[in-house]
């Protein structure tokens, strides 16, 4: 609110489409918002936030102006995806045990005296430790940040996945090529650069995911 205006996503086709899905799913959907995204970049997205029985939805004007309303929709499937397999309380979870491991190491580390004396310090100041810390922390900080991309992906996949099996998968993959080609994204990155520093998977990685035959659409 501070940076955007948000306003209500006006009466129409989308807006009764979204709030059918959202019903369909149990969603205890409060507000749905379309943010003025396009006055800072061309970048689309949707999301959605909330706590408990007020749950909000939130479109970017640029998703609306470059995808039809059935592609959108599948969009928002996807995001409620994350809802429905609660990735944001796992992803809460993880990144809670990630300060508390790095915490932790640092208790472990600032008291070691043996790393002091070796600079020929004969005091253990906390924080010449903490400067210490942060290089010595680096390849901690990739394992964890590589653990968290693999978490982060998986959601992702799941995600596409949940939105397929509610009979979006066309309309994803149509949504999904268009908003990466808006946002300027690589769309075939090498695999093992992209597994270990992309948060999302790669588009043609997506694409395959949703072509698996084995995760069958509903029929209902």
């Amino acid at each position: 609110p501070l940076f955007n205006k948000f306003d209500p996503l006006p009466e129409g086709e989308l807006r009764k489409e979204i709030e059918a899905l959202a019903s369909r799913l149990n969603f205890p959907l409060k507000k749905l918002y379309v943010v003025d995204g396009s006055k800072r970049s061309s970048h689309s997205n949707a999301y959605v936030f909330g706590f408990f029985k007020s749950k909000r939805i939130v479109i970017y004007d640029t998703l609306i102006n470059q995808c039809t309303t059935e592609e959108i929709v599948a969009i928002v499937g996807h995001e409620l995806g994350h809802w429905k397999k609660n990735h944001i309380l796992r992803t809460l979870i993880a990144v809670q045990l990630q300060v508390l491991i790095i915490f932790y190491s640092f208790g472990l580390f600032v008291g070691e005296r043996r790393m002091y004396n070796s600079f020929g310090m004969d005091e253990t100041p906390v924080f010449i430790g903490l400067v210490f810390f942060q290089y010595l922390y680096q390849p901690l900080d990739s394992l964890l940040s590589f653990g968290s991309n693999v978490l982060s992906r998986k959601h992702e996949f799941e995600a596409d996945a949940f939105s397929k099996k509610l009979g979006y998968a066309e309309q994803l993959r149509s949504g999904l090529i268009k908003l990466q080609i808006e946002n300027k994204s690589v769309m075939n990155p090498d695999p093992l650069y992209s597994a270990f520093h992309y948060s999302h998977p790669p588009l043609v990685e997506r694409l395959n995911a949703i072509n698996d035959p084995e995760v069958a659409p509903k029929t209902d």
